[in-house]
């Protein structure tokens, strides 16, 4: 199994293989574990945000689409768990400090949307003043989920310029989003910058 492509282990978890579960899992979940322990801190919880990753995996192996890629859409998966997590535990404090004062939170979903829309324009201007090659290839990994030699056969390049364009707009792009947009902004464009 080990020398076996994400696309081929995808179409053999549709298929109910265990063992190529068990190949994605060995691949993925160490970065799963650390981003998540990054963001949620406490290590059982980002265990348990992992482990409730892959357990959704297993039940949705039916949905897999193996033209996707896998890693992408792990992150994908990861990233909302995680904002949950934090969503649900900023309800618990700001709970907990309005009942102390009598106050109850008031929070619209068109609040939640402006809010997002903000942080995506940032993205959007940092992606802006990156040079058309690397946003190109930016573009494509995160926002499209393609793999770097998937790229580089759309694009026509060879793969270590993709690496390496990929590996330069990251890097900007997560310093831009630090400056410009905060832990939470960074939080909310999870998906967009996790497979860093």
């Amino acid at each position: 199994m080990h020398d076996l492509n994400d696309t081929i282990l995808v179409q053999k978890i549709r298929d109910g293989d265990e063992k190529a579960f068990r190949e994605i899992y060995d691949r993925y979940h160490v970065q799963l574990y650390y981003i998540a322990k990054k963001y949620v801190k406490i290590p059982e919880q980002a265990e348990d945000a992992v482990q409730d990753i892959f357990v959704k995996l297993w039940t949705k192996r039916d949905r897999l689409d193996e033209s996707k890629s896998i890693k992408g859409f792990l992150f994908t998966m990861l990233r909302n768990h995680v904002l949950n997590i934090l969503r649900d535990n900023k309800k618990e404090i700001i709970s907990i400090a309005d009942l102390n004062q009598g106050q109850y939170p008031r929070c619209t979903l068109t609040e939640d949307e402006m809010l997002y829309k903000e942080y995506h324009d940032i993205l959007e201007q940092g992606m802006a003043e990156l040079s058309d090659r690397k946003r190109e290839i930016f573009e494509l990994r995160t926002l499209k989920g393609h793999t770097n030699s998937e790229v580089a056969d759309l694009l026509k390049i060879n793969i270590r310029t993709v690496k390496t364009h990929y590996y330069l707009s990251s890097k900007f792009i997560r310093t831009y989003l630090k400056k410009n947009a905060g832990l939470f902004g960074i939080l909310i464009l999870f998906g967009l910058i996790a497979v860093i």
